[in-house]
């Protein structure tokens, strides 16, 4: 963390500096804010963490919740770790609440569930292809460097195989599959080897 940034206003965490190629942001560690993004007119963040520092340290106020960030919020799987965020959402609303509530209402019958215990264990043959699927994919990764930073990238995945045995379904009462069902069969259809 650059020193002379403050913790997150709204929840307390800690600043990231991010300086690309052709912007730089403040961003927290925890809640996601951000200040609004500098454009870096030469080679110097120094100047744009100066800029972006005086930006970040004058937040009092909390951000605006918007009906994105409230729904997106809402469709994930929410655990104790999203306890701050969602308190602080809850805090940044100022109106709406005929279709906010509900939403707000549902994630907090979510978090108010009691935590994950491992009562099912998955069996071996299930953890074995996993595992297949995992050297898979790591066997198509590639690294990349953006902005002088490694990243791994994976390839593609097409996932045509997936959707076809998901159309099969489209007469069940659910006929949406678990997004780990999907992935799986997308990740199977793979030839074993990295050549295409």
């Amino acid at each position: 963390m650059p020193s002379g940034l403050l913790n997150c206003a709204h929840c307390d965490g800690a600043p990231l500096f991010i300086s690309g190629r052709l912007q730089a942001v403040i961003v927290c560690e925890e809640c996601g804010i951000s200040t609004p993004p500098v454009r870096l007119e030469s080679t110097d963040s120094d100047a744009a963490l100066a800029q972006l520092s005086a930006t970040w340290n004058s937040r009092v106020e909390h951000r605006p919740a918007d009906q994105q960030t409230i729904s997106a919020l809402a469709r994930r799987e929410l655990t104790s770790s999203d306890i701050p965020y969602f308190l602080n959402l809850l805090a940044s609303t100022s109106g709406d609440w005929q279709t906010s509530g509900p939403k707000f209402a549902a994630m907090a019958a979510a978090l108010a569930q009691p935590g994950f215990q491992f009562k099912y264990v998955s069996p071996p043959e299930a953890v074995l292809e996993d595992a297949s699927r995992y050297r898979k994919l790591v066997r198509r990764a590639k690294v990349i460097y953006i902005d002088g930073a490694p990243m791994v990238r994976f390839e593609h995945v097409q996932a045509l195989a997936a959707a076809i045995a998901e159309e099969a379904k489209a007469d069940d009462e659910w006929p949406f599959s678990i997004l780990e069902e999907f992935v799986a069969r997308a990740v199977d259809s793979l030839p074993d080897s990295s050549e295409p």
